[in-house]
């Protein structure tokens, strides 16, 4: 799509937009992945604490008979040993999306503040718009303003 701009968009102006792209998909990919893990994270969470509950202390007569069943059971440590990673999962693909979208708003903002430099033909300047719209409607960047 980009590739396809018209003269009004010279070749280093169309590779900046193209890595900008690049950027916005892997922010994009980054953030699934994440909200992937936690909802996955809640649900394990979710399915062992009833499990616990309905399992172990509901049909058991005393609590130290419940946690001694808990602690026998080596499966018991498989599950919490899972549950730690996917939280691990979580924190580390939340370093990656921060991190990411650090890089993607930072050349974003780079884009708008030397858009001169890009199109500096008066006759181009009067084209960028139709770039700018382009962007947002296909790729849902916004290069009119610097904010989010």
């Amino acid at each position: 799509m980009i590739k396809m701009l018209g003269q009004h968009t010279d070749e280093a102006t169309k590779q900046t937009l193209q890595l900008l792209v690049n950027k916005k998909r892997k922010f994009d990919n980054f953030k699934k992945r994440e909200l992937r893990w936690r909802i996955a994270c809640c649900l394990t969470l979710g399915l062992f604490i009833g499990y616990i509950y309905y399992f172990l202390f509901h049909q058991s007569y005393s609590t130290a008979a419940s946690i001694s069943y808990f602690f026998d059971r080596s499966v018991h440590l498989w599950i919490v040993m899972f549950i730690g990673f996917q939280l691990g999962m979580i924190k580390y693909l939340l370093y990656k999306k921060d991190k990411t979208e650090k890089e993607y708003h930072d050349l974003r903002k780079e884009m708008v503040k030397r858009s001169d430099d890009y199109w500096s033909q008066p006759e181009d300047w009067k084209q960028r718009h139709l770039v700018y719209d382009m962007m947002k409607k296909e790729f849902d960047i916004n290069l009119f303003h610097e904010t989010k």
